[in-house]
């Protein structure tokens, strides 16, 4: 008895489900309502993953933007595996997936072409183009199997954005390369510009040791040395001839490149501003697709009743994260902005206290050569010259000083070289002047020395020095001042200014 009971019990389970079937089978409508509830829930998580890689990628980190689109993309591909997503109830996930992987091929181009500046890309229009193509395909695949009758649609706002996207990325990838090719320019030129300044350095010294060497011929002549001497001192000068030549060359060569580093600075720097101008128009279309996406979600949003309340507590929960992050962000910047500050501020004191010193040491060796050349120490007066130049090469007052010495020398030429690289206004030009208008007086050429200090006479005129040297010009030009009247009044103009008195002057002009 107790089989029989047994048999009509397993009899009547077994048969169970088919007459729930027959009897309470549901409707189409509330099995489609059944599985999209079904696919809302299962993509529940992947959309809030989305939507904060989305965030991520309009803050500007690129790493989590593509850590969390990977980690969309991964969740997607789960469900795949564990659900038939074969029908159109799925075309949700197609899609999202497809987003996905399209944000993906974005970032990873942006992250590459950032953090890899060695790898030249020379055209990035063909990939452009490709990645397009390849979007557009799947797209057109997904479509399809949404509804395999329905005619080709073209590629909603999200699709076009990620496009966008891709390409401000690849504009944005060309501004840091222009952004680094400016800051190498820029180290070439440093480089340049050290290389002229150790040349004018070399040059300094080849001058010098030229000139060294042909005191040593001129004094051993003038002593009668023996003529095997002779010839080592004239090898020796015409050896330093030849490498003060080599020098003046390198000069120039280095005075060359860095006019070229400029000129490349200046190139790189316009290709800057025309790659940050594309940059600039490249992000209108996805600020506008970005702008399109909002208000269709808005009106989507509006249509869906039941969803927009928790739309909204989901939208300012991410707003209060968003706000917390950037005020995060913003005291962070702050910080480092008083850091940076300070640290600035640190550096320019520490570049002050340098300069003035520098400023000061300059002034002090000045003021011996100033001593020296007045009280007519030549050799001293050379020893200090040579060593302050080489120490500050680019002094105007240094390099005055030496063409001081040279005039006395007898170089004529390299004083007026070494004026025209100096200033013409101030005591520095006024005592340039003097020694150009010297340098002419000695090379025969007094009118020369006049055009020189008549300019002088014009922007000091209660200067005693410049009558003194403009009476003795004129007494070189007797076809301009035959009687020397006008040198005797530009003499006694001087010594009214505060000059002292010059008897071997006043003898030439007849005032004994």
């Amino acid at each position: 008895m107790k089989r029989v009971i047994g048999a009509i019990l397993l009899l009547m389970v077994c048969c169970a489900p088919v007459a729930h079937a027959g009897l309470f089978g549901e409707s189409e409508e509330e099995k489609a309502a059944r599985i999209a509830k079904h696919v809302a829930d299962v993509l529940r998580e992947p959309n809030k993953v989305i939507a904060k890689a989305q965030e991520a990628v309009e803050l500007g980190d690129t790493e989590e933007g593509i850590r969390l689109f990977r980690k969309a993309q991964t969740m997607l591909e789960e469900i795949e595996a564990t659900e038939d997503t074969r029908g159109s109830a799925f075309a949700t996930l197609r899609l999202k997936k497809f987003h996905c992987v399209s944000m993906l091929d974005a970032l990873v181009l942006k992250q590459s072409e950032v953090m890899d500046v060695r790898q030249a890309v020379t055209d990035t229009s063909e990939l452009a183009a490709r990645l397009a193509q390849e979007r557009a395909e799947l797209i057109a695949e997904a479509e399809r199997q949404e509804n395999p009758n329905a005619l080709p649609k073209p590629p909603t706002l999200a699709d076009q954005l990620a496009i966008e996207e891709g390409k401000a990325a690849l504009a944005q990838a060309a501004v840091e390369r222009c952004r680094i090719a400016v800051g190498a320019a820029k180290a070439e030129l440093e480089t340049a510009t050290a290389a002229f300044t150790e040349a004018v350095k070399v040059h300094t010294a080849a001058d010098t040791q030229c000139f060294m060497a042909d005191q040593h011929f001129q004094q051993a002549t003038r002593e009668q040395k023996s003529a095997a001497i002779l010839d080592a001192l004239r090898a020796t000068l015409e050896a330093a001839k030849r490498d003060l030549t080599e020098k003046k060359e390198a000069l120039a060569v280095a005075k060359e490149k860095q006019a070229s580093a400029k000129a490349a600075v200046e190139a790189e720097e316009v290709q800057l501003k025309e790659a940050e101008a594309a940059f600039a128009k490249a992000k209108e279309p996805v600020r506008v697709l970005r702008k399109a996406i909002e208000d269709e979600a808005e009106a989507a949003r509006k249509k869906a009743a039941a969803e927009k309340a928790k739309a909204e507590a989901e939208a300012k929960r991410l707003e209060a994260e968003n706000l917390k992050r950037k005020q995060a962000e913003a005291e962070a910047a702050a910080k480092a902005r008083e850091k940076a500050a300070a640290e600035a501020a640190a550096r320019d004191a520490a570049l002050k206290q340098k300069a003035a010193e520098e400023a000061a040491a300059l002034k002090k060796e000045l003021e011996i050569c100033e001593e020296l050349w007045r009280m007519k120490h030549v050799e001293a007066f050379e020893t200090h010259v040579t060593e302050a130049l080489a120490k500050w090469p680019d002094s105007a007052e240094l390099m005055v000083q030496l063409a001081r010495l040279r005039l006395i020398q007898g170089q004529e030429e390299d004083v007026l070289e070494l004026i025209s690289m100096t200033s013409s206004k101030g005591k520095t030009g006024k005592q340039a002047a003097f020694a150009a208008a010297g340098a002419y007086l000695v090379k025969g050429l007094p009118f020369e020395a006049m055009k020189i200090l008549e300019p002088v006479m014009e922007s000091s005129p209660n200067d005693p020095d410049v009558y003194f040297n403009m009476a003795v010009v004129l007494v070189r030009l007797p076809e301009v001042d035959p009687d020397r009247e006008i040198a005797a009044k530009y003499y006694i103009r001087s010594i009214e200014l505060g000059g002292c008195r010059s008897l071997v002057l006043e003898r030439r002009l007849g005032m004994e």
